[in-house]
């Protein structure tokens, strides 16, 4: 039976072209690399390529020893980039009439072996089905923004975001920018995408335009690849504030970096570009977190779709298996009932974006959240603290903050909620994890004064709206909450999770008749209601039915549902905190995945 990536190649032939090598010039004066090119040639022929992992080769060749990180000790991918380099010049020169290749792809560990009428290294490496191909990182071209308006403050808009962005493209890891000089030397938006990007060597360009009416401006921005096809399109509104031009800017571009900027951790240090296979499935993974940041169990679905089609289409891609783990941990959140299972598929998708690698932030903090929702305490700050270390990311920022959260850790949570906020304040997914953060601290007045001017940085989610409501319901303005509940009533769908809600608020503000009425046409409390017990419990309270949210939430400690953490400090369990036997769950959830 062949061996992995042998290609037909005899396991003979392969060590004989070793040998050939490792006694060649080139290599002979360089025992590390040859200690390098032995052991990963031998790993892969023993049938255990999968264990070709960064920490194996640091341990195995390089003599690193406990504790030891690749993300902080680059030794292994800088070895691995002058392997790549020797490879390709002893196939040019003594290696040039070899029978067979062995050569390296970009960001992989594990070599590959062809025969000389199969394939070379060099056509091998830049085959359409691979993810990654030579080069330092995504080259990128911004084209100035066009004002479309015609007016002073879009004028002055449209300028200033284009500076703001390509400073902010050349401070991100793994993002070449082409000099603004040599795009305006070559032509605006009206030349050719095509042209424009062969002379100036670049993958992608950035154009974009700006709109001023009323008081409203709107940035609009795409992204085009050298092909002259636009991978994606994103539009943010604001208040035309002149007399906060610059952060309003820096605030525009950082959010725009912050949804396209290179995740894998090759492509970030600068070790390969995006190759054909990442620019096809891109703009179906931007899609995919365009709709998981629209926040609603539809475009959840919708964005967990993509994602898989994308992890199809590129196995070896790890921010498709984030983002599918960031599907299942939002709805085992969001009232799903059997959230256990949901857990459970985000750690297999996380567990699969972590294998494939390991130093991206974005699968460390998924890993971070599974960890959490299974009630592994010190393991989940632990991957948060580590995806912190690696870098800042608004989502991973966030994620950790909820986290800090739930262990009463306000002003730590506060703080990574802040970072958050600073790199993308137009998320809806901030915007909630905000709201929600303000409620669970009781940090009431000031969470009207955070949401005062909701058009700042776009509209409202309905889900912060809801907050509003029970905040209001905390301060006892009670015809304040009912006005948002039933705003938000007139323009929810049939979510069922939303339902309860809308009963829960309108029962808090006294209006139990209506509530119940919608508990009784959409069986809200009905033990086969496809919602989590959690929810039914809180419902329950707001009914004055304590006794049967006591029973709900041990059925939902039984089923370990992935929003029992909370308990501890959401202030709508006040009236039943003294119970013995709420008591005794919160003790039981702390104690964590053992109990």
């Amino acid at each position: 039976m062949p061996k992995p990536n042998t290609n037909a190649v005899s396991e003979n032939a392969i060590r004989q072209e070793l040998t050939r090598i490792l006694h060649s010039p080139i290599f002979s004066q360089s025992d590390r690399l040859g200690r390098f090119l032995r052991f990963t040639v031998e790993h892969a022929l023993s049938g255990k390529d999968d264990g070709l992992k960064e920490y194996v080769i640091g341990t195995e060749v390089y003599d690193r020893k406990p504790p030891y990180h690749p993300s902080q000790d680059s030794i292994v991918r800088t070895e691995a980039r002058r392997l790549r380099t020797k490879l390709k010049e002893y196939y040019e020169m003594e290696g040039k009439d070899d029978a067979v290749f062995i050569y390296f792809r970009p960001g992989s560990y594990i070599p590959v072996f062809r025969s000389k009428d199969s394939a070379n290294p060099a056509a091998a490496g830049n085959s359409n089905h691979e993810l990654f191909i030579d080069g330092a990182g995504v080259h990128i071209a911004v084209i100035p923004f066009l004002d479309v308006s015609g007016q002073q403050l879009s004028s002055t808009y449209a300028r200033g975001v284009t500076d703001e962005l390509v400073h902010e493209l050349m401070q991100s890891e793994g993002c070449r920018v082409v000099a603004a000089s040599s795009v305006a030397q070559l032509g605006s938006q009206s030349s050719d995408i095509r042209d424009l990007a062969r002379k100036l060597g670049v993958q992608i360009v950035f154009e974009g335009t700006v709109r001023e009416e009323g008081n409203r401006i709107r940035v609009t921005s795409r992204i085009v690849n050298a092909d002259g096809f636009q991978l994606w399109s994103q539009r943010f509104d604001a208040e035309a504030d002149s007399t906060s031009l610059f952060s309003m800017q820096e605030q525009f571009a950082s959010a725009l970096v912050n949804r396209v900027r290179p995740q894998q951790t090759v492509i970030r240090v600068a070790e390969a570009s995006a190759g054909p296979v990442i620019l096809a499935v891109y703009p179906a993974i931007l899609k995919g977190e365009a709709l998981l940041e629209e926040g609603t169990i539809a475009e959840v679905q919708s964005a967990l779709s993509k994602f898989r089609e994308v992890a199809q289409t590129a196995p070896g891609y790890a921010r498709p298996h984030c983002g599918i783990a960031q599907c299942y941990c939002w709805m085992a959140l969001h009232g799903a009932p059997r959230s256990v299972e949901l857990v459970s598929l985000a750690r297999s998708a996380a567990e699969r974006a972590v294998e494939l690698d390991p130093d991206m932030v974005e699968s460390i903090a998924a890993m971070g959240s599974v960890l959490a929702l299974e009630w592994n305490w010190s393991g989940a700050e632990t991957s948060f603290q580590h995806a912190a270390e690696s870098g800042p990311r608004a989502s991973g920022d966030r994620q950790y903050a909820m986290f800090l959260t739930t262990m009463r850790r306000f002003d730590e949570a506060w703080l990574r909620l802040e970072n958050a906020q600073r790199i993308d304040p137009f998320s809806y997914l901030q915007k909630v994890a905000s709201a929600k953060f303000f409620y669970l601290s009781r940090r009431y007045e000031e969470a009207l004064e955070h949401f005062a001017e909701p058009l700042r940085y776009g509209p409202l989610p309905l889900e912060v709206q809801l907050y509003q409501a029970l905040i209001h319901v905390q301060l006892g303005q009670l015809d304040n909450a009912k006005r948002i509940t039933r705003f938000v009533q007139r323009s929810t769908g049939a979510q069922l999770a939303l339902r309860a809600w809308i009963a829960e608020i309108l029962a808090r503000c006294g209006e139990t008749t209506t509530a119940a009425a919608i508990v009784d046409e959409f069986k809200i409390l009905s033990p086969i209601a496809p919602i989590s017990r959690f929810r039914q419990a809180l419902l329950s309270i707001a009914l004055n039915d304590p006794e049967n949210a006591l029973s709900l939430l041990s059925t939902s400690f039984a089923d370990r549902e992935a929003e029992l953490p909370y308990l501890a400090v959401d202030p709508r369990f006040d009236p039943i905190r003294q119970s013995p036997q709420f008591s005794d769950i919160v003790s039981r959830v702390r104690a964590g995945a053992t109990s």
